[in-house]
């Protein structure tokens, strides 16, 4: 039972978080103006499959911390469904560190993640999760970045 609820009060507070309107609509600024030759950015490619419903918009979220997994991402993208084929999402800029993503397909043009009760009613995925076996948490869905980096995330539909 404690199992249980823990699992539904963390699906909670990582569906509240994607939910608010700004998820997409947040941006980064940039605090500095200058990149000096000793600090290497990188990016991460964000390839997106299993997508079986046609149709909305992706709304991939990139965290560098627990905090911006659980709350606002550090950096978001927003993409439309192609007619067939993998999505990618590319972030760039990145210093070298710890990251994990998180998307949604908003089906419905909401720009939030539906629920059917206490269940996602909309396709949603995290980085190294394959199989969902209750809400991933930022370790486990994180990974490090110290070079350009491709990530595969299959969309889960419950």
């Amino acid at each position: 039972m404690k199992t249980l609820i823990t699992t539904i009060l963390t699906t909670v507070l990582f569906i509240g978080s994607m939910a608010k309107p700004c998820f997409a609509q947040q941006t980064t600024p940039s605090t500095s103006t200058s990149v000096s030759a000793t600090s290497a950015t990188y990016s991460i490619t964000v390839v997106i499959s299993n997508v079986n419903t046609r149709s909305g918009k992706l709304y991939v979220g990139l965290a560098n911390s627990k905090a911006t997994f659980e709350g606002a991402s550090f950096q978001n993208k927003v993409v439309d469904v192609p007619a067939s084929g993998e999505i990618s999402v590319v972030f760039e800029g990145l210093a070298a560190g710890r990251y994990a993503v998180r998307l949604y397909q908003d089906l419905n043009n909401n720009q939030k993640l539906d629920f059917s009760g206490q269940m996602p009613a909309e396709p949603f995925g995290f980085s190294n999760v394959a199989m969902l076996m209750g809400p991933p948490d930022f370790d486990q869905s994180a990974f490090d970045l110290t070079a350009n980096n491709s990530v595969r995330i299959r969309v889960i539909e419950m």
